[in-house]
């Protein structure tokens, strides 16, 4: 049986390479050269990426342990 802490932790791992894939490839995808070097361009999308997986995992800690919840407690304690 997982318990919740390393329920939520391994949520937030997963959740934030995900986005962390998503962001790089609309990066390298649909990227334009907007700043005025090449270092100020991927410091751009490395900052942009931090604050989004920011704000995901600020959801993450609120909404996994009532997925947790949910379904791994309820699923547990059926007989």
């Amino acid at each position: 049986m997982i318990d919740k802490r390393t329920f939520v932790k391994r949520f937030a791992l997963w959740t934030a390479l995900a986005a962390a894939a998503v962001i790089l490839i609309i990066g390298l995808c649909f990227g334009r050269v907007i700043e005025g070097s090449l270092f100020g361009e991927v410091a751009k999308w490395v900052v942009m990426g931090a604050v989004i997986i920011g704000i995901l995992e600020g959801f993450v800690y609120f909404l996994a342990p009532l997925i947790w919840h949910f379904y791994i407690e309820r699923r547990d304690k059926t007989p």
